[in-house]
Parts: structure tokens; C-alpha cells; sequence
């Protein structure tokens, strides 16, 4: 099962993750004024939205809002999320070409398409006009043929035009390059409405010469089905819901923007290029996906993806490592807590540097030891205060961090990397407090 319906039915089970809407609903700030009205009311479930105005298609949007429906998505539970995620990124599994496929059903040519009759949301106040933001955009290496796919904003201009924001650091970007160099256009197809495994493959950090659909193989533990395109070479997978069929011109370039980020600020207004779509594949009653954009779930899904790269760099740096994640209270970009099994002292030092090699995203690392929950922030910062000694500290100055980045200057930022273990030969003994429930058993003193 591939599918984003799939997925929703698989949903059914779990009733405090998901919910329906039957009210109409305008796709224009209001729909995303309900996610955050639920997340108010700590209710952050996924949202079918059946009743979109001057649409006919249904929205599913904060699929990825929490860690537990991530795990579900994957197949496992919250406690082994990043364990199952890791093992199954590097299982490869090479995806199978079908013939006839459901996101195939209906077709539109450039005569007939109009990208405004899809429900696409504009999200925040203060966004440029409705964004798609859960597309998912494959392309072609033109030198080796390799494929790429990634999950690239697309501001709607037109029936048939949207500006894209092609990140610097992305693998797309490098691949546009070429084709500009060449003076060409790069075709792309973009898929609105899978399976969560597949997106988040989409976003696996893999070396430019590795085909993201492998990975999504693994990921959903069976190979992902795809089909050809009808007007482009490409394939995409076949159980997707909406598939817009286009080029990216190599000589045209407006402005995009503003939007709300990941960080939960407005970006600027920079020129970006230009998608023309061309032919639209889709379901006969498609599903749309949409992300909500500066939101949990848009930190929460861009964060789990790059875990894998990260552990396994730090791995080397420092074989007692027991996890890395990347918190909320950093947008799932910017700060990375690492827990360690400390051997010798310096090891924490070497981690962090790690960390800032395998991700230019990152600005902040801190490092604790094993017995300190990296997923409560609390317990993250308490180490901080009780162990942050400044000579075992370090800032590296004028580093390449993320054009988005609000503290970043033209992409420049200084990265902090601090050690906040325990000593080694630290005199002082923390006080167990589970040691001492167990040992006296106090709750019968509670007991009725």
C-alpha cells in the first residue's frame, strides 16, 4: 500500500492523531487558521478537510505534524522512529515500473489545465498568494541520467505558471545549473499526494549520484511503484494523486516570496525561476496534500529525513554515540542535541564538528551524556547549566549555513559546538531519584 488513501485509512485506527472536517472551509488562510486553532487546543491532528471552496478536490494537510504519526508512516513505534528510519534509508530497494497507473487516470493538456482549480492554500497572512507546498519535484541528471527528487515550494502565478525556490544547497539546484549552462530547460514532474514514507524519502540526504526512489523502496520496505510521464522523461510514482508535467526555464528568473519559513518568520522577496507546466496527470477524485507551511509538521518532516546522515557522521567521529535530533525549539534545522557514551574527554568536541560537517543547516550542537533525554528540552538545557564549561567549548566563525537562516548574513553564520558532558573525573555524584523510589516504594504511602 503506497498510497496516501492508504495511508488515511491506516489513520482510522488512530483517532487522536486524525480528524475529518465536513464544514466548507476557503483555502485562502482559513483552512491553515484551523490547524492552528487545533494546535492551540494541543489537538495536533492530521485534517481532512472534504469541503474546500471553488474546489471539488479534498485537503489532507498536517500529515507530519507530530513524531508518533511519522512512526506510523514507517510502520514502528514513537520510542524507535530514528533507529527504524536509519537502518531502513540504507535497505535500497530499486522501484518497478508499471504501465497503467493510478495517478494516470485523467489527463490535461496545456489547453485544458489550470493550476487555480486545484484547492492550493495560501497559508499564512502575509504569504504571496497560495503556495504548493507538499509537490514533490523529480528530475534528471542530464550528464548520468540519475534521477533526483526533493520537495520544492511552488508559488502559483498562473493557470500554468509558479515560481520555484530552488534551495542552494539542493541537489536540484546543482542538476538546473547544468541545464543552464547548456541553455536548456529542465524537465521536471512534480507529485502532489503520496504516501508519507515517499515524501520523506524525497528529503533523504544522499550523495547527488543516488536515486532518492531507492530509498523510498526501503522506506516502505517494498519497491515504489512508478510509471512514465505523458509529455516528459521522467517517471513518477504511480500511486500518487496529482502529477503537473513541465520545464523550469533556464533563462527566466521573478520574484518569489514572501512566505512563511520552517522558522515560523516571513522569507524575503528574492527572484527565483519559473516552472511552466504543461500536462497535468491526476486521480479521478484526487486527494490534495498540503503542508503546512511554518508549522510544526513543516519542521517535524524536514527534520527526521536528516538524522541518518547525521548520526552516521558523528558515528565516526565518535563511536559511543547514541542518538542526534534535531528539536522543535530549533525548527528542525538549527540546533542539534547529541547524546554520547563519553570514553575520553574531547570526544564531544569531535561530535559536534560532525554535525556542522554534515549539515550546513546547523548552527547549534550540544552534546550530553546517555543518560539525558534528548527529546526533552528541559532536560537538554538543565546538562547545559550543570556541565557547560567555556574552554571545552567552541565557535567557528564565517561558516556556510543557510540562506534562509534569519541570523545568517548572504548565508553566513557562526556555528557554536558546546560540550555539555559530565567530566570524567568529576568528584560530584548526581542524586538518583528513581534509585530511591525503588529502593523504598513509596506509592503505597498513597494508596487508598
Amino acid at each position: 500500500m503506497q498510497s496516501l488513501r492508504s495511508f488515511i485509512e491506516a489513520m482510522n485506527e488512530f483517532p487522536e492523531e486524525f480528524i475529518e472536517v465536513n464544514k466548507a472551509v476557503s483555502s485562502s488562510r482559513e483552512l491553515t487558521a484551523a490547524v492552528y486553532y487545533l494546535l492551540s487546543k494541543n489537538e495536533n491532528k492530521a485534517v481532512m478537510f472534504n469541503k474546500v471552496h471553488d474546489s471539488d478536490v479534498p485537503v489532507v494537510t498536517n500529515v507530519f505534524g507530530t513524531r508518533k504519526r511519522l512512526a506510523i508512516a514507517l510502520g514502528t513505534a514513537e520510542k524507535t522512529l530514528h533507529e527504524v528510519y536509519r537502518d531502513n534509508e540504507k535497505k535500497r530497494i530499486e522501484p518497478e515500473i508499471v504501465d497503467s497507473a493510478p495517478i494516470q487516470e485523467i489527463e490535461f493538456d496545456r489547453k485544458n489545465l489550470d493550476l487555480r482549480k486545484l484547492p492550493v492554500i495560501a497559508h499564512n497572512l502575509e504569504d504571496n498568494g497560495p503556495y504548493i507546498t507538499a509537490g514533490m519535484m523529480t528530475v534528471k541528471d542530464p550528464d548520468t541520467g540519475v534521477r533526483n527528487s526533493g520537495i520544492y515550494r511552488l508559488m502559483i502565478k498562473d493557470g500554468h505558471r509558479t515560481g520555484i525556490h530552488l534551495s542552494e544547497t539542493s541537489h536540484a539546484y546543482y542538476i538546473y545549473r547544468k541545464y543552464v549552462e547548456r541553455k536548456e530547460n529542465m524537465p521536471v514532474a512534480v507529485t502532489i499526494g503520496t504516501h508519507p514514507a515517499v515524501l520523506l524519502g524525497s528529503l533523504s540526504s544522499l550523495g547527488i549520484d543516488d536515486d532518492e526512489f531507492s530509498v523510498m523502496g526501503g522506506l516502505l520496505g517494498e519497491p515504489l511503484r512508478i510509471t512514465h510521464c505523458r509529455s516528459v522523461d521522467l517517471e513518477v510514482p504511480a500511486d500518487g494523486e496529482i502529477c503537473l508535467e513541465g520545464s523550469i526555464a533556464w533563462n527566466l528568473s521573478e520574484p518569489e516570496g514572501p512566505i512563511g519559513e520552517f522558522h515560523s518568520m516571513y522569507s524575503g522577496v528574492r527572484n527565483y525561476p519559473v516552472l511552466e507546466v504543461h500536462h497535468v496527470t491526476m486521480r479521478r477524485n484526487p486527494i490534495y496534500l498540503d503542508i503546512c507551511s511554518g508549522s510544526l509538521e513543516h519542521q517535524l518532516m524536514g527534520g527526521l529525513p536528516r538524522i541518518g546522515q547525521i548520526y552516521n557522521a558523528v558515528k565516526k567521529a565518535c563511536p559511543g554515540v547514541q542518538d542526534v535530533y534535531l528539536p522543535p525549539s530549533g525548527f528542525c534545522r538549527f540546533a542539534c542535541y547529541v547524546s554520547i557514551k563519553k570514553m575520553v574527554e574531547g570526544e564531544p568536541s569531535n561530535a559536534a564538528a560532525a554535525v556542522f560537517g554534515a549539515d550546513a543547516f546547523i548552527r547549534n550542537v550540544v552534546v550530553v551524556d546517555d543518560n539525558v533525554d534528548i527529546f526533552n528540552d528541559s532536560e537538554v538545557l538543565k546538562a547545559v547549566n550543570l556541565y557547560m564549561n567555556p574552554k571545552c567549548n567552541f565557535v567557528i566563525p564565517f561558516a556556510k549555513g543557510s540562506q534562509i537562516d534569519p541570523a545568517a548574513d548572504e548565508g553566513i553564520v557562526s556555528k557554536i559546538g558546546i560540550d555539555a558532558t559530565r567530566p570524567l573525573n568529576a568528584e560530584n555524584v548526581p542524586i538518583s531519584i528513581s534509585d530511591s523510589i525503588s529502593r523504598f516504594n513509596p506509592e503505597r504511602l498513597f494508596e487508598s
